[in-house]
């Protein structure tokens, strides 16, 4: 039996425009087809975000199947996928609610030790007038006071 040459997905011989013929010694001659660069970002970003939600229904159905079968017997099946659904939902959101409420814990954190910062060392915060800044909006005279003050 004689090796196959490799075949390429359906979705890359469909969608083409130009067509070129790719000959070696050891490959029988065959067409392949080039897909414009543009068409295959759109199309693969779509493909992929379907593919992703396929597959991922695919391994909740899996799990829940899986977690049904842990279910003895004497319950019924319907019932057993169900009582698993309702688990692994109600795991799930208690998951995101704790990765959520930590995540607010630490910004609530950082905002208390970043005000008592700036409670605690006046001169780091913004600056103001009051300070004893001349803040003039001339440049020449920004510079001519800058000057003056590293004489």
């Amino acid at each position: 039996m004689a090796p196959t040459a490799p075949r390429l997905p359906p979705a890359a011989v469909m969608a083409t425009r130009r067509t070129w013929s790719a000959a070696s010694p050891t490959m029988p001659m065959r067409r392949i087809r080039i897909i414009p660069s543009r068409l295959l970002v759109v199309a693969s970003a779509q493909s992929n975000f379907s593919k992703a939600v396929q597959t991922a229904w695919r391994v909740g159905k899996d799990a829940v199947d899986a977690g049904s079968s842990l279910v003895p017997g004497s319950v019924p099946r319907p019932v057993a996928r169900i009582g698993v659904t309702f688990l692994a939902v109600s795991v799930g959101l208690f998951l995101l609610k704790s990765v959520i409420s930590t995540a607010l814990f630490v910004l609530a954190m950082m905002g208390l030790i970043y005000f008592a910062f700036l409670a605690m060392n006046p001169k780091e915060g913004s600056r103001s007038v009051d300070e004893g800044d001349n803040l003039s909006d001339d440049p020449a005279e920004e510079a001519r006071r800058i000057m003056e003050k590293y004489k």
